[in-house]
């Protein structure tokens, strides 16, 4: 890639390039605006916009080197970015079900794509590709679903997103794997063991560096540093130094991204950092899904055997996520709306498809399956997912007892800190939600919320809950004290939406990347931290100054920040 990257340096027409961007930036800004709108989501739109600028229809933007290289660059960006959202140690406390779910949902399409593959005529090598595209899952839809169903603390969800992440990591793994197998041109055990070994064992140590010693380098940087911006650009160049050692250990650059976006995520200036990756992946991930566009040419959706292999490839791949849904079987939540959240392949599904072009085991034809594949799923599951919550009303299964059948309070609280989680006492009333719900945002900046919290929050998504002196208290305490964790929580568990609506909506207006689930961004409110770091614990008598800057933030309003450096 980075030899690439020189060979557009050297051979590029300058002009041609800033006319090549001026069209795809524009189209892609437009119909990602166009597609939220309309609620789809925005890679569609983008995919879309690459058609009609490219050869297949108006021919403004052709296939170039330069568009490939910056595409190539907006994928490892976009795996990093995914990197540094990964949270290990939530990750290890996802337990057996959602494992279970990711298993199965890489290994039944994954087979069955193979299989499918050879029937249709298709090499071992392609079909072996067809199935790694199949495995993936894309995690932003689906949680963009829940996320607007209020249902993010769901048993569900919660089960969806692990797996979807987990399924990530297989896929990764699995799509490395398949790549040096094809390189080498055979297939035996002794060459998948060899190449399984090397991606262990570069992940492995990978993986230690990116959470022992990157974060030591940056700690070293942000104390001896006059200016934050360079924080930014050693980020960038810890990406490209782990992708360019994956590349060397002959394994997918996007793995040595994703590794080096985990050791972003581990820094103490990740939210920094990732505000940073934003606005370069702004520019560059969109590339990556026009370019998708450009290089399809809707004559081939003419084909009869693309139609019929597109038909064969789009039920294997919703049958085989619907199927895995059976992981979550012996849990309390609904398996078939597991296996609904687990089909859309999304930016994950695109990135495998490009690699299989990168190898030169998808020609033409299947590459335009693979993206038709990855387009019906994508548009299929948000509909289906409102149909299915239509009829899985969570409350139902509901063990909450009422108001009369509770005593008092007991000894320790109703909230309480265990082994880095954030548990309930005992079964509270439901007249406690909001104050109980703000304490465990507070909790929530360095612990983890426990399966019995969130189950019981979601059990209660639609009690109406009121006020009191306590809980203003409370939602002071976590303007004076929260973290982008606290709002988090309080957003995902539909707290926010029922308590400050207004707050909950200019909050969803300060997202710009619909395909994000958690844009730290949009839960952070720099004039509001700037002034609490110079106020002790705010009573309701003498708040004014922070709730307004809160609104400022809120509002995107602009404030001179020398005045708030003086206070």
């Amino acid at each position: 890639m980075l030899s690439s990257v020189l060979l557009v340096a050297t051979t590029v027409n300058a002009g041609n390039l800033c006319r090549d961007l001026f069209v795809v930036l524009a189209a892609a800004y437009c119909a990602g605006v166009l597609s939220t709108r309309i609620g789809l989501p925005a890679i569609l739109g983008e995919i879309t916009a690459g058609v009609l600028v490219g050869p297949s229809v108006f021919g403004f933007v052709h296939p170039t080197i330069s568009l490939s290289s910056l595409a190539e660059i907006g994928v490892i960006i976009l795996l990093a970015e995914v990197g540094m959202e990964m949270d290990l140690a939530a990750m290890r406390k996802l337990g057996n079900t959602a494992v279970g779910v990711a298993i199965l949902g890489v290994a039944i399409p994954m087979s069955s794509g193979f299989i499918a593959g050879r029937v249709m005529n298709e090499s071992v090598n392609t079909s072996l590709f067809i199935g790694a595209a199949l495995a993936a899952t894309s995690i932003g839809i689906t949680a963009r679903v829940f996320g607007d169903a209020k249902l993010l603390a769901s048993t569900e969800a919660r089960i969806v997103l692990g797996a979807a992440v987990a399924d990530d990591v297989l896929g990764l793994v699995i799509l490395t794997i398949i790549s040096r197998i094809v390189d080498r041109g055979s297939i035996n055990a002794a060459s998948v063991l060899s190449t399984l070994g090397i991606a262990i064992a570069f992940l492995a140590i990978a993986i230690i560096i990116a959470i022992t010693i990157v974060p030591k380098i940056f700690s070293f940087v942000a104390t001896s540093q006059r200016h934050h911006v360079s924080l930014g650009v050693m980020g960038l160049a810890v990406v490209f130094a782990f992708s360019a050692a994956a590349h060397a250990a002959h394994l997918a650059p996007i793995i040595g991204a994703f590794v080096g976006g985990i050791a972003l995520g581990r820094t103490h200036h990740r939210e920094r950092i990732s505000r940073d990756f934003r606005a370069v992946g702004s520019i560059v991930v969109p590339i990556f899904f026009i370019q998708i566009g450009i290089d399809t040419r809707l004559s081939d959706f003419g084909n009869a055997h693309v139609i019929a292999l597109a038909l064969v490839l789009t039920a294997v791949a919703v049958m085989g996520k619907l199927l895995a849904g059976l992981g979550s079987i012996r849990t309390a939540g609904d398996s078939l709306l597991v296996g609904i959240g687990m089909i859309p392949r999304g930016e994950v599904g695109l990135i495998f498809a490009a690699a299989g072009v990168t190898a030169g085991v998808f020609h033409q034809d299947l590459y335009a399956v693979i993206v038709l594949v990855v387009l019906v799923t994508t548009v299929i599951t948000p509909p289906l997912l409102r149909w299915r919550l239509s009829y899985s009303d969570s409350s139902t299964r509901s063990i909450a007892p009422t108001d009369a059948d509770i005593a008092a309070e007991p000894v320790g609280g109703w909230i309480r800190i265990r082994d880095g989680e954030i548990s309930l006492g005992a079964i509270p009333p439901d007249s406690l939600i909001l104050r109980l719900a703000l304490e465990a945002a507070l909790h929530s900046t360095s612990s983890q919320p426990s399966k019995e919290l969130l189950d019981w929050l979601n059990q209660h998504r639609t009690t109406p809950i009121l006020w009191d002196s306590e809980s203003t208290q409370l939602f002071l305490d976590v303007l004076a004290r929260g973290t982008a964790r606290s709002w988090k929580f309080l957003e995902a568990t539909n707290i926010l939406e029922r308590a400050l609506p207004q707050l909950a909506q200019a909050i969803e207006r300060r997202r710009h990347d619909a395909t994000e689930l958690d844009p730290t961004q949009s839960l952070r409110f720099p004039t509001m931290e700037t002034i609490r770091s110079k106020v002790a614990r705010p009573t309701i008598e003498d708040c004014a100054l922070l709730i307004a800057a809160l609104l400022c933030d809120v509002s995107d309003s602009t404030i001179d920040r020398s005045l708030v450096d003086g206070l």
